[in-house]
């Protein structure tokens, strides 16, 4: 008998030892758990070509693949220059996946947007833009810049109702109402 409650008692350690781990993991598993909200996070895709972005952000909005944030930032790399997209506190933004590759297929970004284009080797201001709604086409490599684009290039001052950026290409593209106002070195003396 002695034997039998040896071997009980010991199995009945086993039992607790084994009880207490199981519910210190699942503590443990609670407490990894994700919050519901992200308060700032930093989203990087980058593709076989070099060419790709960063995106930064405050308070996360995860739905359906979808996904919205505060004050966000967008900055881009190509091998001549950093193009980076700056919104203020009122700056909002949405991005919409590809739920089978679990990639961005755009990027939009509204309120007072402010873009700079730097030299990637000197780090000089090349370029500068202005609009309220900007929006990114992976699939294409294009930025639109929407209401009131603005983009001033050294004196030179280019405006339309659209104005496109293709990345890969390095070229604008102005449609509606366009207006330029471009100055030469004799027009400047």
């Amino acid at each position: 008998m002695e034997k039998h409650f040896k071997k009980l008692s010991g199995f009945i350690v086993i039992l607790l030892l084994l009880a207490c781990s199981c519910a210190q993991k699942e503590e443990n598993r609670l407490s990894e758990q994700p919050e519901e909200e992200i308060k700032s996070f930093t989203f990087k895709q980058f593709a076989e070509n070099k060419a790709g972005f960063i995106l930064e952000g405050e308070s996360a909005e995860i739905s359906s693949g979808d996904a919205s944030m505060k004050t966000p930032q967008l900055s881009f790399s190509t091998d001549k220059e950093s193009i980076e997209v700056i919104t203020g506190q009122e700056g909002a933004g949405k991005i919409t996946m590809d739920p089978d590759e679990n990639k961005v297929n755009t990027i939009i970004i509204t309120g007072n947007i402010k873009i700079i284009y730097r030299d990637i080797i000197t780090k000089e201001i090349t370029m500068e833009g202005s609009c309220k709604k900007l929006t990114y086409s992976e699939a294409n490599k294009t930025i639109t810049m929407e209401i009131s684009p603005v983009i001033k290039r050294g004196d030179n001052y280019f405006s339309g109702d659209i104005i496109y950026y293709n990345l890969e290409k390095n070229s604008l593209d102005i449609k509606g109402n366009v207006n330029a106002q471009i100055y030469t070195e004799k027009s400047a003396n």
